[in-house]
């Protein structure tokens, strides 16, 4: 009895490290090279591509990708700014700035895109408070026409648009995620905001430079102007919080 249960182990034993170097289609694979294309132990991590996954870089436990081809390494449906900067033979390669796609380099580049990213988090809510202030005192000067509030509106328009751009650019100029899912969610509600509150940051100024302008000095005798300046900063600051809100909470 004894020898027949030391012979089951013995089988189970051996059994389970086949399965443990056989890849999901029951091929064998040598220690260390296991495709993460066909293994179903892939962490989270390496497909997501939402602002605030907690995990946005290789982990360093993650399934050694020696057997991954590069074009492999990066996402099907990348942008076309995304190719340009950070395809096989993006700029940013070109001129050294990435190093040749491998797995080494792309494990760095999503490290760096999760850091990127957080700060463009943080940027955002430091933007908002910017535009807050802004509209903060701009309904001021309308309402008491007061030279000190017109002098702190001016100079946070300009903090916020500085810090707007910014904190555009690090998301912008971001290495795209290991895989892209091609579904609606958060990330995608916030995408598509984001080009309403742009055309917003873009059009606001401008009407505004028009009021100051036209009246030749920084005061509102052009009300209907003044008006629709007013009510485009109140919804482009509404859209950047909204933007902000979906993909935080």
């Amino acid at each position: 009895m004894k020898l027949l249960i030391r012979t089951l182990v013995a089988t189970a034993v051996s059994a389970l490290a086949a399965v443990a170097q056989t890849d999901s289609a029951g091929e064998f694979v040598a220690p260390g090279t296991i495709d993460v294309a066909q293994t179903r132990l892939i962490p989270a991590a390496w497909y997501t591509s939402d602002l605030l996954d907690p995990a946005f870089a290789l982990p360093d436990t993650a399934p050694a990708v020696q057997s991954r081809p590069a074009s492999r390494l990066l996402p099907e449906n990348m942008s076309f700014m995304e190719r340009g900067l950070w395809g096989e033979h993006g700029f940013f390669r070109s001129i050294g700035i990435a190093g040749e796609l491998t797995p080494e380099s792309r494990k760095s580049e999503l490290s760096a895109r999760r850091t990127m990213l957080t700060m463009h988090q943080i940027g955002g809510f430091v933007t908002l408070g910017l535009l807050g202030a802004t509209v903060y005192y701009g309904q001021r000067y309308l309402d008491y026409s007061d030279r000190t509030d017109r002098s702190n509106h001016q100079q946070f328009v300009t903090y916020a648009i500085v810090s707007y751009g910014l904190t555009g650019l690090l998301a912008v100029l971001s290495p795209p995620p290991f895989i892209r899912r091609d579904e609606t969610s958060t990330t995608t509600i916030h995408k598509t905001l984001a080009w309403v509150h742009v055309a917003g940051m873009i059009l606001t100024p401008i009407v505004g430079s028009m009021i100051r302008k036209r009246s030749g000095k920084f005061s509102y005798d052009d009300l209907a102007t003044a008006h629709f300046h007013q009510v485009s900063a109140y919804v482009t600051t509404g859209v950047f919080a909204a933007s902000l809100v979906v993909i935080t909470f």
